[in-house]
């Protein structure tokens, strides 16, 4: 069953895409008409939908805005114009717009119109698969270092913007290089994705987690109200990464340094704040491991370990 969001104001238009969509064999349409722009958003924001079948010229509404408002509300929910009009120059930004087709009214019968809507929703999911992968890392499923950064500029204007400060953290594992050379690639895989399920369970679901490469992590703590909310954080992190992990036969023992900087208090541009997290984790990693350590520009707090895991 494919649910289909209609957004038409012509009533005659809106019975004819019903009976030519009943008409078609392999899948069956359940669909959904709203008459006017609002009451289209009101249903996407309240129920699910598989495609949006789109018109452009609505009483509350009128040109390409339809489909930026559509988008705004669902972005993921592939978008298909069905016009009055011929235009390609309005096809082709539509498109460019984020629209996944552009069909004009009464071309085409019903394996045209059918075959359109399931193909956009399989474009639309190409779409969105390719995009994951070019942000996340294929190992661990984090974000990886270019959506990492992406997510950082964008947590530091709501910092400045909200008077909330947020920390930065980066985390480097301790011997995980004697894993991977005394038992090999795949359990350091392995360990891998075991470190990234334990750190995103020591941070809220608004933090950010990002495998940066190799055995190296980044951490974005959004709406902290301090320096004490993030030692709360820092603790456990080293608490669950010095815990031993059991894969397969083995009992893997390792550690997490981590250097961290709040901003913004420490009030520079982003490729700083990330040089002083790393200078303040290689402090933690001279000063044994398995500890954290902040950048000297934030004030000087603490830099400490928890007591040793049992």
């Amino acid at each position: 069953m494919i649910k289909l969001l209609l957004v038409e104001d012509n009533p005659v238009d809106a019975l004819l895409t019903r009976d030519l969509l009943a008409e078609w064999p392999l899948d069956q349409f359940e669909i959904t008409h709203a008459p006017i722009l609002a009451d289209g958003l009101t249903r996407l924001g309240r129920d699910r939908f598989d495609v949006v079948l789109l018109d452009l010229s609505l009483p509350d509404t009128h040109g390409l805005s339809t489909v930026t408002q559509v988008l705004a509300t669902s972005p993921g929910v592939p978008v298909v114009v069905l016009s009055g009009h011929d235009d390609h120059p309005l096809a082709l930004k539509a498109l460019q717009h984020g629209a996944q087709d552009y069909l004009v009214k009464g071309e085409g019968g019903t394996d045209f119109l059918a075959r359109s809507i399931l193909y956009a929703i399989e474009r639309k999911r190409a779409q969105e698969r390719l995009t994951y992968l070019a942000q996340h890392d294929q190992l661990t499923g984090l974000i990886n270092r270019a959506l990492f950064r992406d997510r950082l500029i964008h947590a530091m204007a709501r910092s400045k913007r909200k008077d909330h400060p947020l920390a930065i953290m980066l985390l480097d594992l301790d011997r995980f290089k004697a894993v991977n050379d005394t038992l090999g690639h795949d359990v350091g895989d392995q360990l891998l994705k075991l470190v990234a399920t334990r750190l995103l369970e020591c941070v809220r679901e608004v933090d950010t987690v990002a495998r940066m490469g190799g055995d190296e992590f980044t951490a974005i703590l959004e709406g902290i109200s301090g320096v004490a909310d993030v030692l709360v954080v820092a603790k456990r992190i080293v608490e669950s990464i010095s815990t031993p992990f059991e894969i397969g036969p083995h009992r893997i023992s390792i550690g997490v340094s981590i250097g961290i900087t709040l901003y913004p208090l420490d009030d520079e541009d982003i490729d700083e704040l990330l040089r002083h997290a790393d200078k303040a984790m290689y402090a933690a990693k001279q000063q044994g491991g398995s500890r954290f350590h902040f950048h000297s520009t934030t004030g000087q707090p603490p830099s400490g370990t928890p007591a040793p895991v049992q």
